[in-house]
């Protein structure tokens, strides 16, 4: 048997593949250093996010009661009552001679359009919900305020609604303003 001085030849215990525990202690660190980073970014973002969608949604909402309720004022026959928070009208036949009340609660923060037809039964729809401030204007025709006057009912030829919206989710304030959503009543 030959020896040999040849470091090549000499024969030396193999390390295991692995990592030795500082290796892995700094990886977890700087893990750790990278999502605490990333996480106000990530918050940020989810909280923007809800918050677009929020608005969204009440934007979506706001056009769909505004058409309903112009579609009815369009169409009016007569007033039958109006307040600041109430409005009642009727429709011609041709809309089953329907009376139409629309109610604004503070309470439920919500705006409702009651339908009755001459004869049928009551169906009522949210059109407005997490209403903070509410109010309905009437105008005659040379476009005075004719809200508190004793003659609303009879003088009235156009009517404003003026609405504040306000939808909060993980402390984000999400407002939609409706402001001189004005609307004339053809047939009155």
């Amino acid at each position: 048997m030959t020896t040999s001085n040849n470091p090549m030849f000499v024969h030396r215990p193999r390390r295991k593949a692995g990592f030795t525990l500082v290796e892995v202690m700094v990886v977890v660190a700087l893990s750790a250093l990278i999502a605490a980073m990333a996480m106000p970014t990530l918050l940020f973002f989810s909280k923007s996010m809800l918050g677009v969608g929020n608005y969204g949604e009440m934007s979506s909402r706001s056009r769909t009661a505004l058409e309903v309720f112009s579609r009815d004022l369009h169409a009016a026959e007569t007033i039958i009552g109006a307040s600041g928070s109430s409005l009642t009208v009727t429709l011609p036949p041709e809309l089953s001679s329907a009376t139409v009340v629309y109610t604004y609660s503070s309470a439920n923060k919500e705006l409702t359009r009651t339908e009755t037809p001459a004869s049928g039964t009551a169906t009522s729809r949210v059109l407005f919900g997490d209403v903070v401030s509410f109010a309905f204007v009437y105008y005659n025709r040379l476009g005075v305020d004719v809200t508190s006057s004793a003659s609303v009912l009879t003088e009235s030829k156009s009517v404003q609604i003026n609405a504040q919206l306000l939808k909060s989710v993980l402390s984000v304030d999400n407002t939609d303003y409706i402001i001189s959503a004005r609307f004339l009543m053809r047939n009155i």
